[in-house]
């Protein structure tokens, strides 16, 4: 009886060994599965406040009316950084852009067509922006629609996403989709557009079949 006893004792030790590991096992796996949700859960979110920060700098950026033009400006310098942050203060500066918009009356809305991330991690992102700016000056009808396409390159920095990189997309064909409805006033001068100074554009020239003309001596609204 007693040997009876002792093998029942240790088959009941071994039983619990073997139990322990599967628990320790089973609890391992879980921390795992676990942290890869965690993880993926957090790049999705990540990648969706990206897209959204994105969307809303663009609007703000590019859109404008003589009354919000001041603050439109002082906010997005907030959110640009790096050579963005250089690029957007050189378009302000040449452009002398809110004395020219209240000056001339100019509204500028953009209407988002489309957007989507193209790479990101938790700390960075692009964004690829498809917007259409429409152009107004001086309450007259509808001068212009540039249709435009665009990349945000950005950084988390203290939880806020800022754009270091504004890189501006054209084609012929893209540009080709231009339309004037109306001609620009006689000595108004260029609406900044998406900041690409026409000198570094390494795109061909649009064809003059593309190309919507304007009257002998009136500047035209340039197009990204």
């Amino acid at each position: 009886m007693p040997e009876k006893l002792g093998i029942v004792s240790r088959r009941g030790r071994l039983t619990a060994a073997v139990l322990a590991v599967l628990l320790v096992a089973s609890a391992a796996s879980a921390i795992v599965l676990g942290v890869r949700y965690l993880g993926a859960r957090a790049d999705e979110q990540a990648r969706d406040s990206a897209l959204s920060s994105a969307r809303d700098y663009v609007t703000t950026m590019f859109g404008y009316t003589p009354k919000n033009v001041a603050a439109h400006v002082e906010r997005s310098r907030k959110v640009v950084t790096g050579d963005a942050k250089a690029q957007y203060d050189k378009i302000i500066s040449d452009t002398n852009l809110v004395a020219e918009v209240g000056k001339q009356k100019i509204i500028s809305e953009v209407i988002i067509q489309d957007a989507g991330v193209v790479t990101s991690t938790r700390d960075t992102a692009t964004v690829l922006l498809f917007i259409n700016q429409s152009v107004t000056r001086g309450g007259n009808e509808l001068v212009q629609i540039n249709p435009s396409r665009l990349t945000y390159s950005m950084t988390k920095d203290d939880g806020r996403w800022l754009i270091n990189s504004i890189d501006v997309i054209t084609d012929d064909s893209f540009r080709g989709k231009v339309e004037v409805t109306t001609s620009v006033p006689s000595g108004a001068k260029p609406i900044p557009g998406l900041g690409r100074d026409p000198a570094s554009n390494s795109a061909p020239a649009p064809t003059p079949s593309a190309t919507p003309t304007t009257p002998s001596g009136e500047v035209p609204v340039p197009t990204p």
